[in-house]
């Protein structure tokens, strides 16, 4: 009788192992990889011709929609110009955020301006300027990166005895 509920508790355990290591090979996502591009209208206001063009790799959280990352700027008559760090949100086929020049720290915010490349949205410099801040942003995204199971993605951040912070996984207990 002992061998017979003791092969049945193997043949449970077992089963819970095969469960478990099904399940660790589900796919999680943490992060995507998105390039916003910015135009917005060099030595004069209005015209798309000669434009500044701003591109900005950034990294999206798919959880809650932040990013951050960093970019540069070039112009269609005057080059390169600068390096820039960024910040924002996207919300649906729209994004907000914040850049800021590296070398002399001026900065620009927009707000729900359309990822469609050709609406115009108003940024808002700092400080201000005496010409109006065009732009028309457009976005493209990277493939979702893939961890095997929350273990590994916890390894490939460092570790830590802190729970990982994330919409996925496992919830805190």
């Amino acid at each position: 009788m002992k061998k017979i509920i003791l092969a049945a508790a193997v043949a449970a355990l077992a089963s819970l192992a095969v469960a478990a290591f099904a399940s660790a090979g589900v796919g999680r996502y943490q992060t995507q990889p998105m390039t916003i591009t910015a135009v917005q209208p060099e030595n004069g206001v209005g015209q798309w011709l000669n434009v500044w063009t701003h591109t900005y790799n950034v990294t999206l959280n798919p959880c809650d929609g932040s990013f951050s990352g960093t970019g540069s700027v070039s112009g269609t008559l005057n080059g390169p110009l600068d390096t820039e760090t960024i910040t924002g949100h996207l919300d649906g086929d729209a994004v907000r955020f914040n850049a800021v020049r590296d070398h002399d720290g001026f900065e620009y915010s927009l707000s729900n301006a359309p990822l469609d490349g050709s609406t115009v949205t108003l940024g808002t410099p700092k400080p201000v300027s005496p010409w109006v801040l065009e732009m028309k942003v457009s976005a493209t995204m990277g493939p979702l990166t893939s961890y095997k199971n929350h273990g590994e993605y916890v390894s490939l951040q460092g570790g830590g005895a802190d729970a990982a912070h994330s919409c996925i996984g496992m919830p805190i207990r």
